[in-house]
């Protein structure tokens, strides 16, 4: 809490005390001048064996007063003077490059190594707490799925999306997927941690991989996901995958993996993680090269509070005895015990404090709850994937470009593209270095695009639909014409030929007159007819929501016809899809 922008309070709930503390000691000298009354009344000779009078003196009672006042205002954390504070980041550089091949769905472990390579990486992602982190993911060729970001919940959304068939091209190619992982670092010296987890290697990867990684600084932690024995692997749909009418049974290359790795001066590790395996991984020893300055410095408020508690503490030196009562509660209040539970000091932090506790908890739907400021707000609901709730919350920010990117991305998860692109654009404007922000823009306008497309072919295919609909109703028009001119008698002389044509017609004039017999929708039902339309069209958008693999899909299509586009892969070169 701040008081006219000059004082602070970093606990003001013990402010609460104050007016407590005054209350009592007015009823206390109340009570004194109800005694002073009762004088009027009884004889003082027996008063004085009825009262105790205290020997204290007024200007004791009064410095006490004080002090404990004094005391509460320093426990609530006052401070009248800021300062500035160099932090220092971790700028150490973390690449998962992930094997999404169609092998992870054998079956050699349970349920299959897809759900073990995941787990994997939410437990590093846990473990690690500093640092920047990029994902990648290959099959037939790599992807990077998410550029270095200090944010581990972006990356593991990302990785919930993560799935072998969305890969546009199927296959195992290692070599590419370092290939997309180096990208990220073009400078050679900058020391990057490369965790690649996988499953299979080929010959080709092992004579490529350690040129690629010559005369670089690199750290390399591979993990082996799966085992030596063959087993078979089934879709997520039941079907077993199949090639030339045999199972396909993969195994993973144990040996060929450890060898590669000692090489490259690396370490190997296979299967899931024990603890110290982890320990091992997420804590790298950092150099100076690795640390930094932060760009932005942290304002702090200087407590004070700790002159306001002397006073109370030299008057109470002078009480003796009497105030060894005050000592143990301040021996209890100032001394926790070591369950988090058991501290007072809990009691009095603030929404947004017990809020980001619970964050560190990684419970966010009680940091939902509790959180009060709107970037804060905002974030909880995101993780939420509450996206309406999140858009609400930073519309009320003045936002950089940062929170712009958020308010693209909430937007677009909502379903609201157009809003979303405008947000994109306008972070572009403020940062336009901010690559993620820019390939979002462009993915939307693509589809957005196609949208488009889509609309002008069907509003073509009715168009074409209604003139053959009025063509149909022009010939049928004409023919009852024809028909009402003729004469009586040319209809007796021709009466066989009319006959003969009347049976060779009458297939289609069957199907004439079954077209004109079919009613023509009234404008209540065409009006229904656009609103089932338009809501079938807003349940397609909010498709995004409820499919985020979809999105991601078709990002990683479109990253691979770039690819294509430069003759670097392709399905047909005859790679295996597995």
């Amino acid at each position: 809490m701040i008081l006219f922008d000059i004082i602070h309070f970093e606990r003001p709930l013990w402010l609460i005390l104050l007016p407590i503390t005054l209350l009592i000691a007015f009823l206390v000298t109340t009570k004194s001048a109800n005694s002073r009354t009762l004088n009027k009344v009884v004889d003082q000779r027996l008063m004085q064996h009825l009262v105790y009078k205290n020997t204290a003196s007024n200007i004791n009672k009064w410095l006490g007063l004080a002090a404990v006042s004094l005391c509460w205002i320093g426990l609530a954390g006052i401070s009248w003077t800021k300062a500035p504070s160099t932090m220092f980041e971790n700028t150490q550089k973390t690449i998962l490059v992930v094997d999404q091949s169609m092998s992870m769905y054998a079956t050699d472990l349970k349920p299959n190594r897809q759900t073990q390579l995941k787990q994997t990486i939410r437990d590093i992602l846990d473990n690690s707490k500093e640092g920047e982190i990029a994902l990648v993911a290959f099959a037939g060729e790599g992807f990077v799925i998410s550029p270095f970001s200090q944010d581990r919940e972006t990356i593991t959304h990302f990785l919930l999306a993560l799935d072998p068939l969305i890969m546009p091209v199927y296959g195992s190619n290692l070599t590419s997927g370092i290939e997309s992982a180096l990208s990220l670092s073009p400078n050679s010296a900058e020391p990057v941690h490369l965790i690649v987890l996988t499953d299979d290697l080929s010959e080709q990867d092992q004579n490529t991989i350690p040129a690629l990684l010559k005369g670089k600084n690199i750290q390399l932690d591979l993990i082996a996901v799966g085992t030596q024995n063959a087993s078979i692997i089934k879709l997520p749909d039941g079907q077993i995958l199949r090639k030339n009418g045999r199972n396909v049974m993969p195994t993973t290359p144990i040996d060929d993996l450890k060898a590669l790795t000692t090489s490259l001066g690396g370490r190997f590790y296979q299967g899931r993680l024990t603890p110290q395996s982890l320990e091992d991984i997420t804590d790298t020893a950092l150099s100076n090269e690795q640390t930094q300055k932060a760009q932005n410095k942290s304002i702090h408020w200087i407590e004070q509070g700790h002159w306001f508690a002397l006073p109370f503490l030299l008057w109470l030196a002078f009480q003796f005895r009497k105030g060894m009562l005050f000592m143990l509660l301040l021996s209890v209040l100032y001394f926790p015990s070591d369950k988090s539970y058991a501290d007072p000091l809990d009691w009095f932090l603030t929404p947004d404090q017990k809020g980001q506790q619970a964050v560190d908890q990684g419970n966010w739907q009680a940091a939902d709850q509790y959180f009060q400021q709107p970037e804060w707000k905002a974030a909880s609901s995101y993780a939420l994937e509450n996206y309406p709730e999140a858009v609400k919350q930073l519309n009320n920010l003045n936002r950089n470009a940062a929170d712009n990117y958020n308010l693209g991305n909430a937007l677009a998860l909502s379903g609201e593209t157009d809003q979303a692109i405008q947000a994109y654009e306008k972070a572009l404007e403020q940062d336009p270095s901010l690559k993620a922000a820019k390939e979002n823009l462009e993915y939307l306008k693509k589809q957005q695009q196609e949208q488009q497309k889509k609309d002008q072919q069907q509003k073509e295919q009715q168009k074409s639909k209604q003139q053959n609909q009025d063509k149909n109703q022009d010939k049928q028009s004409d023919s009852s014409d024809q028909n009402d001119s003729k004469d009586d008698q040319e209809a007796k002389k021709d009466d066989k030929n009319n006959e003969k044509q009347d049976n060779t017609k009458t297939p289609e004039d069957n199907k004439q007159n079954d077209n004109s017999d079919e009613p023509e929708p009234s404008e209540p039902e065409k009006a229904q007819l656009d609103k089932e339309k338009t809501q079938a069209l807003n349940q397609w958008l909010r498709q995004i929501q409820d499919d985020p693999g979809l999105l991601l899909q078709r990002k990683l299509w479109y990253l691979h016809q770039e690819k294509r586009n430069e003759n670097r892969f392709s399905q047909e070169d005859g790679q295996n899809p597995w």
